[in-house]
């Protein structure tokens, strides 16, 4: 679980879009993905709260443009 917050907050810190891309995928192939599949958390609970974790990160988003070329 802290693993993947983390790599969410790393990826929006350095506003890198395709971490952050990659970083949700991860995500929902470890709440959402068959039990059995290598990487898949056994625990029910660990997969109820990484379900969690993916509705709190829909709306995590990167603005197209970095601010300062808005700017000019």
């Amino acid at each position: 679980m802290q693993r993947h917050r983390d790599q969410l907050l790393a990826a929006l810190r350095a506003q890198d879009r395709a971490a952050l891309q990659c970083a949700k995928q991860a995500v929902l192939r470890a709440a959402y993905g068959p039990p059995d599949t290598p990487g898949t958390p056994a625990s029910a609970a660990l997969r109820a709260a990484l379900r969690d974790l993916s509705w709190h990160m829909a709306i995590l988003r990167l603005p197209r443009h970095p601010a300062g070329l808005l700017e000019r």
